[in-house]
């Protein structure tokens, strides 16, 4: 009596090292998707402060076209004055004629300097949509590592210690069980970041560390799990076969491989 109690402390002690050690791990994948979500924010704040720079530049680029308007029109009206003076002195012959193509070559440098300027305008206006793009994307990503967290958070709350204490003769019969009949269950989730999948069979079902499942997707053998960690009613399983994350799905069946 005595020996079967020291085996099943013995039993609880292991199972509570292997839950603290999914909590830990648990919380470093937290840690881990609230430091990319704190880039992403910086990301955010610095594509913030680059429009805000391209939107003073626009700014800038208007005054100065405002400017070279009454620069044009400045020089037109003084173009004006000298074609009337030209009408009233042609007689006399006193205008000049070189003020004249001074004041139209001034004229065509500042219509060229205020199409540089226009296409400058454009180009601006260009990358401020651009931006404005940019910083919806980082929202839209911001939002989903937000998520991402939260689903997270929730995971770790739920983690709980196990509390199973199995006698030799149950676990025989158990083996038994699972010898006798085919052992089969779902994909619950699929974890591509961190390259592993939940399954929904765990301690009480039968399942040990080491274990090999194959996924059966759209009625096909796509390949091997192989089981890292146990837990009453769920186990996570690492993948065997090369690029089976992107061949399988959440709800494919599995089945225990003998």
């Amino acid at each position: 009596m005595s020996n079967n109690k020291g085996k099943a402390v013995v039993v609880l002690i292991i199972l509570i090292i292997i839950s603290l050690g999914l909590g830990g791990g648990v919380y470093y994948i937290l840690q881990q998707e609230k430091a990319k979500s704190a880039d992403l924010e910086q990301q955010r704040d610095d594509a913030k402060a680059q429009l805000q720079a391209t939107r003073s530049e626009l700014d800038e680029a208007k005054n100065k076209i405002n400017g070279l308007q009454s620069s044009l029109s400045d020089a037109q009206m003084k173009i004006s004055d000298l074609n009337g003076n030209l009408e009233k002195e042609r007689s006399a012959k006193t205008v000049s004629l070189k003020d004249v193509e001074k004041y139209k070559a001034e004229l065509e440098k500042e219509k060229s300097l205020k199409a540089a300027i226009q296409k400058d305008l454009s180009d601006s206006a260009v990358t401020l949509k651009v931006m404005e793009t940019r910083l919806q994307e980082l929202e839209s990503q911001k939002k989903a590592l937000e998520e991402k967290v939260k689903s997270l958070e929730e995971k770790v709350q739920s983690v709980e210690l196990g509390k199973i204490v199995v006698s030799p003769d149950q676990k025989a019969a158990e083996a038994q069980v699972a010898t006798a009949v085919k052992l089969e269950g779902k994909i619950s989730v699929i974890n591509k970041e961190y390259n592993f999948a939940v399954i929904n069979l765990g301690n009480k079902d039968g399942v040990a560390v080491g274990n090999i499942f194959s996924v059966i997707h759209n009625n096909k053998n796509a390949g091997d799990l192989k089981v890292e960690k146990v837990h009453d009613n769920m186990s996570a399983a690492g993948f065997v076969t090369p690029d089976l994350k992107d061949k399988i799905a959440e709800g494919d069946k599995v089945e225990l491989k003998k």
